[in-house]
């Protein structure tokens, strides 16, 4: 089954521009733009499909124009980047810079230059901030609201929400990830392996064969112990992989597989991994998911998204509906669309330090099993109003989900 390295909407980690003072001459803000520009473009595995016939002038245009008015001084270098990773209409595609308005409200800089923005729940709603909860609904019914898939939740939390499932003698789940704008797919397999009741696939990744790519595989290695004589003999092979524009990600799984599991490694094993590229009709563009087993602790489950559910939230909800027959989709909206490309590089530009957020990884077969364009739909549409608060309460479609689980 695919890990996302690193699948996150890249403001959680933002600066916020009122919290430092930058000062830059004209020549440094040109340079953190030409800079960024041209990190894009060798990196971004989402530029060949952006940048297209159909699109190239306005494209070229744009980038002139944006660097015209930052030689000029006219606007600062991380403004101009703000406008230019917005062209790509892909959140994932960022600057990790936060916007406060004169009303104090926050946003992704790169947000004000987007056509399409989320649906603003705090606008339309008396209290909009998802809170982690774990409790009770009824006697047959649990409530889960698991609004991050970042650090600041946890996997103890994470942990010890299910062992108060398992306590509290709830037959049924509500699985609650409204506001889940993504973070890391280890958060949530818990959650996925205890409600998965069978085999499924889903689409495949597929990772830009760029030197930045590369060095973050590098860097995976590292992490995961990987001995240095090892690593320096990857690197030995990546000239074989120089013709190629794409690695499909089953390769890159089997790498991670066979170069962190295996106690009497060889380059023989890696050299066979590479002779798949050799043979097309092995790439089948799927992930296939095989469970080990089957969690009984749950009857019914229900997964409640909105337009606030992206990236890794997203991927949960993929793999379910691919895995799980005893989990329904609820909510109101679609989820926001922030998955086709993925697993995000995020840099520095040289001046400002400001980092900008880099999808090393899109979906296989594009754009045909892209799902950013349209979101997530759920299973079934909640009828209701939008609560007027979701912070740590239950609010009034916990409710109604919980009676049609216990129908």
């Amino acid at each position: 089954m695919r890990k996302t390295l690193i699948s996150l909407i890249s403001l959680v980690f933002a600066l916020t521009l009122g919290a430092q003072k930058i000062e830059l001459t004209v020549e440094q803000h040109l340079e953190d733009y030409d800079y960024a520009v041209k990190y894009i473009e060798d990196n971004y595995a989402g530029f060949p499909n952006k940048v297209v016939d159909s699109t190239r002038a306005d494209y070229e245009s744009m980038k002139t124009r944006l660097h015209a008015q930052v030689s000029k001084g006219e606007r600062t270098g991380w403004d101009a980047v703000a406008e230019y990773t917005a062209w790509f209409n892909d959140y994932h595609t960022s600057l990790c810079l936060i916007d406060v308005d004169s009303c104090g409200r926050t946003r992704g800089a790169s947000d004000k230059y987007r056509l399409q923005t989320p649906i603003h729940y705090d606008e339309l709603m008396g209290e909009y901030r998802p809170q982690p909860v774990a409790c009770k609904v009824t006697d047959k019914t649990f409530l889960v609201r698991f609004p991050s898939c970042y650090v600041d939740i946890g996997m103890e939390w994470i942990e010890g929400s299910i062992s108060k499932l398992m306590d509290s003698g709830c037959e049924n789940l509500i699985l609650d990830i409204r506001g889940n704008t993504g973070g890391s797919d280890l958060y949530w397999y818990p959650y996925w392996r205890l409600l998965a009741d069978h085999d499924g696939e889903i689409c495949d990744v597929e990772y830009r064969n760029s030197s930045a790519y590369r060095d973050s595989l590098l860097q995976e290695l590292s992490s995961q112990g990987v001995p240095g004589e090892i690593i320096q003999g990857v690197q030995s092979v990546f000239p074989m992989l120089e013709n190629i524009q794409y690695v499909p990600g089953f390769i890159v799984r089997q790498f991670l597989v066979k170069l962190t599991g295996s106690q009497d490694f060889s380059f023989a094993q890696l050299q066979s991994v590479l002779n798949s590229l050799a043979h097309p009709e092995l790439i089948s563009g799927k992930d296939n998911i095989h469970l080990e087993q089957v969690s009984d602790a749950v009857r019914r489950a229900a997964l409640i998204i909105d337009n606030r559910v992206a990236s890794s939230g997203e991927a949960l909800v993929e793999c379910l509906k691919a895995t799980s027959n005893r989990t329904t989709v609820y909510g109101r909206d679609n989820t926001e669309g922030c998955l086709d490309f993925a697993n995000c590089n995020q840099v520095p530009m040289p001046n400002s330090g400001i980092d900008i957020s880099v999808p090393m990884s899109r979906r296989v077969g594009l754009p045909e099993t892209g799902i950013d364009a349209t979101g997530i739909a759920p299973d079934v549409r909640i009828p209701l109003p939008l609560p007027a608060r979701l912070t740590d309460n239950i609010d009034e479609w916990v409710i109604w989900v919980a009676e049609q689980l216990e129908k």
